[in-house]
C-alpha cells in the first residue's frame, strides 16, 4: 500500500443506506450502495488474504509479492471507485437540491 492510506476495516462514517424516496429520485442508488458494501468486503478480504499489506511497525508497507500488488493496485481502484460514487451522489445533490440524498 501507499504511504498515508488507510486500510477500511467498516462501514464508512457517514454513508447511510438510501431510503424509498432517495430511490424514488435515483433508483440506480441501490445498486451504487450495494457496491460500496461489496468494496468494504473485499478490501478487508483482500487485506487478510495478503498479510503483507498491513503497515508495520514504521507506518510503511513492503510488498514483495506478485499477488500482493496485484491486490495493492485493487485496492487503489477500490478506494478511487467509492471516492467516484461518492462524487456521482453529489453531483445528484447539487443537480436536485430538493432531492432528500
Amino acid at each position: 500500500m501507499t504511504a498515508g492510506r488507510k486500510t477500511r476495516t467498516g462501514r464508512r462514517p457517514g454513508r447511510r443506506l438510501p431510503t424509498c424516496r432517495d430511490l424514488g429520485y435515483a433508483p440506480e442508488l441501490a445498486i451504487l450502495t450495494a457496491l460500496e458494501s461489496a468494496v468494504d468486503v473485499a478490501l478487508v478480504a483482500l487485506v487478510a488474504a495478503q498479510p503483507e499489506l498491513q503497515p508495520n511497525a514504521h507506518g510503511r508497507d513492503i510488498v514483495s509479492t506478485a499477488a500482493g500488488v496485484a491486490a495493492d493496485a485493487v485496492i487503489d481502484r477500490a478506494q478511487a471507485l467509492v471516492l467516484a460514487i461518492a462524487d456521482y451522489r453529489a453531483a445528484l445533490h447539487d443537480l436536485h437540491d430538493d432531492w432528500p440524498f
